[in-house]
């Protein structure tokens, strides 16, 4: 997926099936049948989601048309991007205003996205979730610039803030990254986040980029000194584990935050599509490579859902099965809810074919669906029409359905 799309899987990142793989026991089933079920016959309560990115907006009229299709095409939830890279699009009392909305870093674009999203969306009676970028800081490929006003960007104020590998540089070609193992960044992501949750009426948070690009950051003065530290306590402490635990700590400190400023609101992560890879793989791990331990958030009880990115077609015996993954998510999510993440596109193609088979096998073993992105539905309104279909031939979104209930909220 390219990086300019927005929340997205590094897919080169990701290897190829492995030769010789053999199919997981059980994936044979999942071969596509698009007949196997009427599309119309829908259990009550699903989450129906779509991310719309920074990318996709710059205007009002924009960010709102995309909503009303949503709405029309029987969506329940839209994922508005408010914070890409230590930015902002909306009204924040900590981080500046996002230069994609004017050309300008921190000045005001005279409208609030976020209030916008918000208002469109209630409007339909579909819920917002405020899409929230973590530890993804700024770009890599240009430096921060002095922000208009008095609100300046994190990094340009506080630099030894960067998540670097041992010899003190970010080497990531998407990001520089914020560290997670420096207290005083964790303080300011949550405090940044609580203020957003104090002061907009979201019905979810939802985070992304809630992990390392890899295993060699973040080598900064302050995480090693507390790795030292933990490990002349625990000698067998390992890097990969303590600063999982690091992760683990912002992600508890972010679900208090929404505890206590907006409890009714939802704490989900859209997180890599491969918690640990299918058994004979060679592919990308979250777990392993990015520190990200996503499922122990939902044994941790401080995540209500995950979004796993599987952006891969459903592919019975492949290491990117979409089913097979999916399946290594929904087996472990105990109470909580698992939204299976799915590419509208199959190798950059439109088959409706794999969504509608996506669809159905997620009313199997999941909560609810989350689609990405608008801006790939946006190509085609066809796209979005063959969720709903028609009357003689019902899409898979032909009936209008409720999100779910979590009883713990």
């Amino acid at each position: 997926m390219r990086a300019a799309i927005g929340l997205c899987i590094a897919l080169a990142a990701c290897s190829a099936p492995a030769a010789g793989t053999e199919p997981d026991p059980g994936v044979a089933d999942a071969q596509i049948d698009p007949d196997a079920a009427p599309d119309a016959a829908v259990t009550p309560g699903e989450l129906r989601g779509v991310w719309i990115t920074r990318f996709s907006y710059t205007t009002r009229v924009q960010l709102e048309a995309i909503i009303d299709r949503a709405a029309a095409a029987n969506f329940n939830a839209v994922f508005v991007q408010i914070r890409g890279e230590g930015d902002a699009y909306y009204r924040s009392a900590r981080e500046p205003w996002a230069k994609r909305l004017t050309g300008t870093l921190g000045r005001d674009p005279g409208w609030d996205p976020l209030q916008v999203a918000i208002d469109r969306a209630h409007g339909h009676g579909m819920q917002l979730h405020a899409y929230f970028n973590v530890l993804s800081a700024w770009s890599a490929a240009t430096a921060v610039p002095q922000a208009e006003g008095t609100t300046q960007h994190a990094l340009r104020t506080n630099p030894s803030w960067l998540a670097v590998i041992a010899n003190g540089t970010s080497t990531d070609t998407e990001y520089r990254w914020f560290s997670p193992g420096i207290p005083a960044v964790r303080a300011h992501i949550v405090a940044t986040a609580t203020d957003l949750l104090a002061n907009y009426a979201v019905d979810g948070l939802h985070l992304d980029r809630i992990r390392m690009p890899g295993t060699a950051y973040s080598k900064d003065a302050i995480t090693v000194a507390t790795y030292d530290a933990a490990r002349a306590t625990t000698p067998s402490l390992t890097w990969a584990d303590f600063m999982r635990a690091q992760i683990d700590q912002l992600v508890a400190e972010l679900h208090a935050a929404v505890v206590a400023t907006r409890p009714t609101a939802i704490l989900s992560a859209a997180v890599w599509g491969i918690y640990d890879r299918l058994p004979g793989c060679t592919t990308s791990q979250g777990f392993a490579d990015y520190f990200q331990d996503s499922l122990g958030w939902l044994d941790a009880g401080t995540m209500d859902a995950l979004v796993p990115m599987i952006y891969w077609s459903i592919e019975p015996g492949a290491c990117t099965d979409w089913t097979a993954l999916l399946d290594s998510f929904t087996t472990r999510r105990g109470s909580r809810h698992i939204w299976a993440g799915m590419n509208a596109l199959d190798d950059s193609a439109w088959d409706f074919s794999q969504v509608r088979a996506r669809v159905h096998r997620a009313r199997d073993v999941a909560q609810g669906v989350v689609v990405y992105a608008s801006a790939y539905l946006d190509a085609d309104p066809a796209r979005w029409s063959a969720f709903p279909g028609t009357a003689v031939e019902p899409g898979v979104f032909f009936e209008p359905a409720a999100v779910p209930a979590m009883s713990w909220k």
